[in-house]
């Protein structure tokens, strides 16, 4: 058996410490979870080492020579029973979300099968073949970037410290230079 049809989803140490994010809540999301998408979002420090990230995953996919444009950064952040809910994010290419801070019992970020509409038919026969979601790694220091077309979640926790994360849309553009 081949696969044909995987996801490059990237999953990578992300040091924290070195990257900061000044940014102003709000509650935007019909779920009321708090974030600051489409708020005041600076990078404070750490742009050159998200940039590194990001471009350690699109080498990986594209070997022709291109440039990332960041279209925007966000924090979110996810009390006790707060989630977000299904989305993805049109218009972009790549998303990705770094967990800053995960304590125990946060709810898990979940991404979704993209055939998934098509799999309810298949689903009792290929079972495990189509697999329907999947919640990767997600510890604190940890970096997640996936296409941005991938629909995905964040399920209620029963935390009692916030859950931090930094999300993020991304977009390439290939281009007739060589990459280093």
């Amino acid at each position: 058996m081949i696969n044909l049809f995987s996801q490059p989803i990237y999953v990578d140490e992300f040091d924290c410490s070195l990257f900061q994010l000044d940014y102003t809540i709000d509650t935007k999301w019909t779920s009321e979870t708090k974030t600051s998408f489409q708020n005041h979002n600076k990078i404070v420090r750490g742009r050159d080492y998200l940039f590194k990230k990001l471009s350690d995953y699109t080498k990986q996919i594209t070997k022709k020579p291109h440039e990332i444009y960041l279209k925007e950064v966000w924090a979110n952040e996810y009390g006790k029973g707060e989630f977000q809910e299904t989305h993805m994010h049109p218009f972009y290419h790549f998303s990705f979300v770094i967990f800053k801070d995960v304590p125990k019992d946060s709810g898990k970020f979940i991404l979704y099968n993209p055939a998934l509409d098509f799999l309810y038919l298949y689903e009792d026969i290929l079972e495990p073949y189509f697999v329907q979601k999947t919640w990767p790694l997600q510890e604190e220091n940890t970096m997640l970037i996936f296409p941005a077309y991938l629909k995905h979640m964040v399920s209620a926790g029963k935390n009692k410290k916030k859950r931090i994360t930094y999300s993020g849309n991304f977009n390439i553009k290939i281009t007739n230079t060589k990459i280093n």
